[in-house]
């Protein structure tokens, strides 16, 4: 997809507010261009009742509304869902609604609570910390019934606690490091655990680095990277600012399936 897109409907005058993202939508084309790109943040709480009524009320799509309520009635899924949507104003070429619907048939294959990190995951990408911490509070809540495995939850965790760093909330990051080690084991999480007790509180770092059984090279390697972390804040020209935090979760993508 590149260039315009014409919109070829009226605009809302009452948009669809999408609180994932904290996003008004105001055309048909606008809805269609937030499904193509946000496929993970798709579920009920945007894909209801609500939105059918909306699509109706500001547009006159009333066979496009009768098609969504019964795919919403007879539990027909996401794909189902977007899909008509797309149809109804001809969005996508052959080749992207092809892709799209592979897409969305390997995503509704997946287990829910993978569905929901990754949506977290998303979240904290796109800088929307609150709404990821949330999410990611839901994911274990159906980790323990789906039962995916100690690196999975250790991975909730893990990412759990980069969204509370952004948000410059220390001791809850640290929290969630340390289960996230106590799962996963790795020298990645436990550099991470270190640095958000560093950051919260300089003083008992070195307790805490003796509690682990920290070496006095790697407490040299965690001091040397907040340092360049803080210059990057104070000479933004020099590096993008935060650039250690935001390399957190690509890290951790990079060393596991998830």
């Amino acid at each position: 997809m590149s260039g315009y897109i014409l919109c070829q409907l009226k605009r809302a005058e009452i948009p669809y507010y999408i609180e994932n993202i904290s996003t008004n939508i105001y055309s048909i084309e606008e809805l269609c261009y937030y499904f193509y790109h946000n496929i993970y943040l798709l579920d009920e709480s945007i894909l209801n009742e609500h939105l059918c009524d909306w699509i109706r009320k500001e547009f006159g799509l009333e066979k496009l509304y009768r098609r969504l309520y019964k795919v919403l009635e007879e539990d027909m899924g996401t794909g189902e869902f977007i899909l008509a949507v797309f149809k109804e104003i001809n969005y996508l070429t052959h080749q992207e609604f092809k892709e799209l619907n592979e897409q969305i048939s390997l995503l509704e294959q997946q287990p829910k609570v993978l569905r929901e990190k990754k949506k977290g995951d998303y979240l904290v990408e796109n800088k929307m910390y609150v709404n990821a911490v949330k999410i990611y509070e839901n994911a274990l809540l159906k980790e323990d019934k789906e039962g995916l495995g100690e690196q999975f939850r250790g991975g909730i965790y893990h990412n759990m606690g980069c969204a509370y760093l952004h948000l410059f909330q220390f001791e809850e990051a640290a929290e969630c490091f340390l289960k996230a080690y106590q799962f996963l084991h790795t020298k990645q999480v436990l550099s991470h655990y270190l640095m958000a007790c560093c950051m919260g509180n300089q003083e008992e770092f070195p307790g805490v680095c003796n509690r682990m059984g920290v070496s006095p090279q790697m407490q040299e390697e965690i001091k040397e990277k907040l340092k360049n972390a803080g210059e990057a804040v104070e000479k933004p020209e020099n590096q993008e600012p935060g650039k250690c935090l935001e390399g957190f979760i690509r890290d951790y993508h990079r060393s596991t399936g998830f």
